[in-house]
């Protein structure tokens, strides 16, 4: 996992489109374990106010989302399948699991009814993450995941599709078109590195062919 990670950052940074701020979660994770007295109570109060802060501030996104919503209604529909409203499964592209292709019935929803599916299945998932990562500061005393938890939220906020249309204005852009594209960093990363592969292992396959043929030549 980690040389996937190095390999896309270095990947994307070829393309132009790196940002410092992907990286800024593992690097807040690295000084919290070399430099900071995670024991200390002053640290794990300070960690506990960030963590509480920083789910706060994502549930009040959450809600003038839904503020928003409820202000615009939209006569405009969309056909979506219950898969389409699934959250991306990221270990299926690292263990090579195909995803059923098999058409689903299909449900009409005006986007104001769809956005809201949205809005509440990214609250449900907000409210579990705050759950587990609360647990396993309860129950082994972890403070660094509680950090970075919230680092990574508010960081991936200002690219999640509904801030983008509600908060932020955007619209035209193809990838806001519902039913939303659901986004996966690890599936795409795994899916990047398995399409280098099979280009490689092409190319071999092909040079083979061409030295066979001069050689019968």
């Amino acid at each position: 996992v980690a040389l996937l990670l190095k390999n896309k950052a270095i990947e994307t940074m070829a393309q132009g489109g790196f940002k410092f701020t992907m990286l800024a979660p593992l690097i807040v994770g690295l000084y919290m374990r070399n430099a900071v007295d995670t024991t200390s109570p002053d640290t794990i109060m300070m960690a506990r106010i960030f963590f509480i802060c920083g789910r706060l501030l994502e549930f009040l996104i959450f809600g003038l989302i839904y503020y928003k919503i409820t202000q615009k209604p939209s006569e405009k529909t969309v056909k979506v399948s219950e898969k389409d409203m699934r959250p991306p499964n990221p270990m299926a592209a690292m263990l090579g699991l195909e995803e059923d292709d098999e058409e689903e019935e299909k449900e009409t929803l005006t986007l104001d009814q769809y956005d809201m599916r949205v809005l509440q299945a990214d609250a449900k998932q907000t409210a579990l993450q705050t759950f587990i990562v609360g647990l396993i500061h309860t129950k082994w005393g972890a403070v660094i995941p509680m950090v970075v938890s919230v680092v990574v939220a508010l960081i991936n906020k200002p690219d999640n599709t509904l801030v983008r249309i509600y908060l932020r204005g955007e619209t035209g852009s193809a990838d806001l078109k519902r039913p939303f594209k659901k986004k996966s960093a690890f599936a795409d990363m795994v899916a990047g590195a398995k399409t280098k592969k099979k280009k490689k292992e092409k190319g071999k396959g092909g040079k083979k062919a061409r030295r066979k043929g001069a050689k019968e030549n």
